[in-house]
């Protein structure tokens, strides 16, 4: 049996799975910002829904909530499974958890919008059966708000392993003075590079069902990163049966989405060569991702995926 403390919101999509299952007693705290906490004699779980960091940074993923529950295990053994995890970024919080009885599971980004559970799950067949290629007035869709600026926090002075304000976020001994940000323009670089295409764009931010109306008028929308490579568009739209494009990242899922979601580098000059063969196979590409969703991004097969491995871990 699991003790189990988490943001019942935040893990929604899961939190009816785990609150019936015999393996959990649960209760609606959090312990740990951003993260489910799932203790038990022999061995700890931890569930991280953080964003990870956006791969144009070029920096590893800081460690202090990986810290913070080595510091709560006390030596047990844990496993750390991350929605936001990249082969290449999140090499430290590999090895921090390799050295003190844990290990890193890439796990399952998902969407923590209000409206995709209220206005998308209930309708989502209907929006599968909306998308005929007569109602496509545009080429792109890019549905963000340019006018936000986002930034991520520098190294803390006394450890670079950590943000100079994850003292404050982690119980993290010490203190550090505010080191600066690190300023992220990945949409806005994006955007220029369509600009100089000759593809006709629709963008903008949206109240959500008119983004969703919107997404359904574009031949495909492009995911915008923020702090991370992530973002609920793309749920969003695999879900409802369009066709959403990551720009070429590090980042993947438990079971991976790579081949059933298309990505396109936009720093290659070639880019829009790219962009037109994913068009040119778009109908195949939106069966992949509705396949994609249905098989490995359920919330069922997201759970099955948590408690195979933690019987794995188990077992040993």
């Amino acid at each position: 049996m699991f003790k189990a403390f988490y943001d019942f919101k935040r893990f929604r999509y899961i939190h009816s799975l785990i609150s019936n299952h015999e393996m959990f007693d649960v209760t609606n705290t959090t312990i740990v910002r951003k993260t489910a906490c799932f203790f038990s004699d022999e061995l700890d779980v931890y569930i991280d829904t953080s964003d990870g960091v956006n791969d144009d940074l070029g920096i590893q993923e800081y460690c202090a909530r990986m810290l913070r529950c080595i510091q709560i295990s006390k030596g047990k053994r844990f496993l750390f499974f991350k929605a936001a995890h990249s082969n290449i970024w999140s090499k430290n919080l590999e090895s921090l958890a390799e050295s003190n009885n844990g290990k890193v599971i890439p796990f399952f980004k998902w969407s923590f919008n209000d409206n995709f559970y209220s206005y998308v799950l209930p309708n989502i067949e209907k929006f599968r059966k909306m998308s005929p290629e007569s109602s496509i007035d545009y080429d792109i869709g890019m549905f963000a708000d340019f006018r936000k600026k986002y930034s991520y926090p520098k190294p803390s002075k006394l450890d670079k392993r950590i943000s100079w304000q994850d003292h404050e976020y982690f119980q993290i001994e010490g203190t550090s003075p505010s080191t600066g940000n690190y300023e992220i323009d990945s949409r806005s670089a994006i955007l220029d590079k369509l600009k100089e295409s000759n593809y006709t764009i629709l963008v903008g931010s949206r109240g959500y069902q008119e983004y969703i109306s919107a997404s359904m008028h574009c031949s495909a929308t492009i995911n915008p990163p923020g702090i991370g490579e992530y973002t609920s568009r793309m749920m969003d739209q695999t879900a409802i049966g369009n066709l959403i494009i990551l720009r070429k990242n590090s980042y993947d899922h438990g079971i991976s989405w790579k081949d059933y979601i298309p990505e396109v580098d936009f720093h290659e000059n070639s880019w829009e060569e790219s962009y037109n063969n994913v068009l040119d196979d778009r109908s195949l590409w939106i069966e992949k991702g509705v396949y994609y969703y249905e098989k490995h991004w359920s919330p069922t097969s997201i759970f099955d995926y948590f408690i195979s491995n933690i019987k794995i871990a188990c077992d040993q």
